[in-house]
């Protein structure tokens, strides 16, 4: 898979913003409700044969309720938190040999819905 093509062709569809990092990664800045938008990292790994959508909640401190967070990933689909580089982000992973475009776009709304809420649960404000 292209994902960079996909990945810019979508920002099109939704009328976001695409930039391209390199020949593996590029971003996405979602719009969303209320005027908010959330940068949506897309990233493939050659070696492991996985493409990553990611976008990162804040920075990790002590008053998260972390618990909260692991309830709220038994009922997300695709969107998972992980603790990367001390930022707290919501992250999906698929094999990009199986993955359908209809996946991917299901996978970046979700990201980009879930870090935007829980952003504004914890910071109460939109950073990323």
């Amino acid at each position: 898979m292209e994902l960079n093509n996909f990945m810019k062709s979508y920002a099109e569809e939704i009328k976001g913003n695409f930039s391209e990092y390199d020949d593996q990664r590029s971003v996405i800045v979602v719009p969303l409700e209320m005027d908010r938008q959330q940068a949506v990292v897309g990233e493939i790994d050659p070696e492991n044969n996985l493409i990553s959508i990611s976008s990162k909640v804040c920075v990790v401190e002590d008053g998260i309720r972390f618990k909260d967070l692991l309830e709220e990933n038994h009922r997300s689909t695709f969107g998972k938190f992980t603790i990367v580089n001390d930022f707290l982000k919501v992250e999906s992973r698929s094999p990009a040999d199986i993955v359908s475009d209809e996946i991917l776009k299901r996978a970046i709304q979700e990201v980009a819905n879930l870090a935007d809420k829980w952003e504004m649960n914890i910071t109460g404000r939109d950073i990323f």
